[in-house]
């Protein structure tokens, strides 16, 4: 099967699993783009979205830096084709292929976002402890307002499965970042790095590093971990066109939470931009929300690193307990606090609040070895929310595994319930 077949089949499939919901999916975006970047006032985003991903089919790459994507637009024309086949129309279609890269390389990078109108980004979390004192082992927060349709994806933050002992991801976690007015790329062909990696990225971390460097402007942005076969890991932190790593401080732990960047260069790069639009706004680093919401993700994400190394230098390696304790940190004042409890993002200026952030759902886990477990919580009630901390956390085993007696004295003690202990929807 050639590659325009091959993309005509795939774009039939996307078409069949989208097409139900994407006409509203597509006006509910460009209302919410509207309200976050006003210059956008009278501009028709159906025919620019439409514009938008022509455009970059026609942008064809440098194949002499990118030769793994010679042969790729048969397949990303092809998959239009399937697209429309299936049902959809020119906006949906280009809408369904192309709107997050017309959103954070086009038109942030040329209009002022209000983010004061829209509510705060969420504030996620991933730790990794590659030699956990049990096998590997992750803790996670997902942090947002209080939104159904949040609510109604919190499933899909569970341990997956939590079944055979796998193979552990290269990605190993992920949360929003981002630039106001960030760069615009050189190139805006359509590309996907993470299909193209060479087979030995997987087994050297460096060469993914230097493959997804080359391809940087391809991907992102946002902040995540990696992982090799060997277990090596590195925090990667990611603008539109730029790359930074952290690398482990301690026992080959990483982590990463949101919105923010701690490498000194893209940090001063964001700053450069905030103040960009400072002025187009006629406001100062006083009153500014996004320069206050920045320092407060900072404080945030050298207290999670803090947190993490200690916990990785524990003797014997990083407990699940200990795992979970990190994502659940409640100790110091907000902004620097890991876990959320209704905070107000902008507490300084309550006058321009537009809302509070929750940590939503709460996990930690051993992934590998004979000791596979989970222990998770989750806000249960969005009208009269707690935080998520006064949730006994359920623990949940590993396909194959059994209880031992040390978990189940937890379970006696009132740590951890079992999920059929409880009828309160957190069931997986």
């Amino acid at each position: 099967m050639d590659q325009r077949e091959i993309g005509r089949q795939r774009g039939r499939e996307a078409a069949e699993a989208k097409l139900e919901t994407l006409q509203r999916e597509m006006e509910g975006a460009f209302r919410w783009a509207n309200v976050l970047f006003p210059s956008l006032e009278g501009t028709d985003l159906s025919q620019a979205i439409r514009d938008y991903d022509a455009e970059r089919l026609a942008d064809e790459p440098d194949y002499s830096r990118f030769p793994e994507m010679r042969g790729l637009i048969d397949r990303h024309v092809g998959e239009r084709e399937g697209f429309r086949d299936a049902g959809g129309d020119d906006a949906t279609t280009a809408f369904h292929f192309s709107w997050p890269w017309f959103l954070w390389r086009r038109i942030n990078a040329h209009h002022v976002p209000y983010w004061e109108r829209v509510g705060p980004n969420s504030q996620c979390t991933n730790v990794f402890f590659p030699e956990g004192a049990e096998g590997i082992t992750v803790s996670d927060n997902r942090d947002d307002l209080l939104r159904p349709n949040y609510y109604e994806s919190i499933p899909k933050f569970r341990p997956p499965e939590l079944s055979v002992n796998k193979e552990v991801r290269w990605v190993q976690g992920a949360a929003s970042s981002g630039v106001v007015m960030d760069e615009e790329p050189e190139c805006h062909f359509p590309c996907d790095p993470s299909e193209l990696r060479p087979p030995e990225c997987n087994d050297d971390l460096n060469a993914m590093i230097e493959f997804m460097t080359r391809y940087r402007e391809f991907w992102g942005p946002g902040n995540q971990i990696w992982v090799d076969t060997k277990l090596n890991a590195v925090a990667v932190e990611k603008t539109n066109c730029r790359v930074a790593f952290h690398f482990p401080q301690v026992s080959g732990a990483v982590c990463i939470t949101a919105c923010s960047y701690l490498d000194p260069e893209l940090h001063a790069f964001k700053q450069e931009r905030q103040r960009k639009v400072m002025e187009a706004k006629g406001e100062t680093e006083e009153n500014n929300l996004d320069w206050h919401f920045d320092l407060g993700a900072r404080e945030r994400y050298q207290r999670l690193w803090e947190l993490t190394n200690a916990e990785a230098a524990r003797p014997g390696g990083a407990t699940l307990w200990g795992a979970l304790a990190v994502v659940a940190d409640e100790v110091v004042p907000f902004p620097a606090r890991i876990c959320l409890a209704g905070q107000k993002t902008f507490a300084d200026q309550p006058e321009r609040e537009v809302g509070a952030c929750w940590t939503i759902t709460q996990h930690a886990g051993v992934i590998t070895g004979p000791n596979r477990r989970w222990l998770y919580r989750s806000v249960q009630d969005l009208q009269k929310p707690l935080p998520v901390t006064s949730y006994t956390p359920r623990l949940m085993l590993g396909e194959g595994v059994d209880m031992l007696h040390e978990w189940q004295e937890d379970v006696d003690a009132g740590r951890c319930i079992l999920p059929d202990n409880a009828n309160d929807g957190d069931e997986t």
